[in-house]
């Protein structure tokens, strides 16, 4: 795929807009749409074109991304009335970004490919920094042939990409890292400084705690990753893992924590926000040691 070639970019939030911003400014002619206008008309002095409905955008592409927040918009972007598939030819690629479950990524695999549409699924993490600095890491299913298609827009909002297999792999991959995500966010205890000291020397220390344990430490709450989003994520990962007759009770029970949160109020903050439901049920805030 040329550079300069036509790119679709459907969903503008935390992540969509970031990766959008690095497409327009890699050389790609970008249309964008989003529920929320005031986000895509933003991106109009980038030399971006804003579309009244995916359909819209569907016409003005010739590969088009979604990077959307839950299954059930996915399904209206692409399926519902002047979606994507309403106005699709043969020959367009469709990249998902979105996080869903694998069988619904192999789903819209068989739809577009009756349409004559290749289909790639990529979920992406790195959160809103990566985004917008174009270093997600990108998860992939796809068909070799669809691959390298996609891969021009993949170096655009990437560093690196890792093939999983065939469409619904990706996702179960991306699944299933969240889950671990989670259960991280739920071992600070003590002082909080002095048990990431100890992660970070030991042989189970992570890059994640270098970014996520420092901010909060910090109680810096700005929303990277939504509270909402991974508690859809994790009910994704146990619908995949009981349809295998896969136990996951670790899984099951840290999605209860997220829901706790949920249910306090707190679904649109960071996932990091997590820790204060249990800081108010203990009555203790955890904060380092002076």
């Amino acid at each position: 795929m040329a550079i300069g070639q036509r790119v679709g970019f459907l969903g503008l939030g935390l992540m969509g807009s970031g990766m959008s911003k690095n497409l327009a400014t890699k050389g790609f002619q970008v249309t964008v749409w989003n529920r929320s206008r005031g986000r895509a008309t933003a991106l109009e002095p980038l030399g971006v074109k804003v579309a009244e409905t995916p359909a819209q955008v569907m016409a003005a592409s010739d590969v088009v991304c979604t990077c959307v927040s839950t299954p059930a918009a996915l399904e209206e972007v692409v399926a519902g009335k002047e979606g994507l598939f309403s106005a699709a030819r043969k020959g367009q690629l469709l990249i998902d970004f979105s996080t869903i479950g694998p069988d619904q990524a192999r789903s819209l695999e068989q739809r577009a490919a009756a349409l004559g549409v290749g289909f790639v699924e990529a979920p992406v993490t790195g959160s809103k920094t990566g985004a917008e600095k174009g270093t997600l890491l990108i998860m992939f299913g796809s068909t070799p042939e669809n691959f390298a298609r996609a891969e021009p827009v993949f170096r655009a909002v990437g560093e690196k990409w890792i093939h999983c297999g065939p469409v619904g792999a990706g996702s179960q991959v991306k699944l299933a890292g969240n889950a671990l995500i989670a259960a991280m966010l739920q071992s600070l205890g003590v002082d909080p400084r002095k048990v990431l000291e100890v992660v970070q020397a030991s042989g189970f220390r992570s890059p994640y705690f270098d970014f996520k344990g420092q901010a909060l430490l910090r109680r810096d709450f700005e929303t990277h990753f939504a509270i909402d989003l991974m508690d859809k994520d994790l009910g994704l990962f146990l619908d995949s893992a009981a349809s295998h007759r896969v136990p996951t009770p670790t899984a099951a029970t840290i999605r209860q924590c997220y829901e706790m949160a949920r249910a306090a109020g707190k679904g649109d903050q960071d996932i990091g926000a997590v820790i204060t439901v249990f800081e108010q049920l203990a009555g203790v805030e955890i904060r380092p040691k002076s």
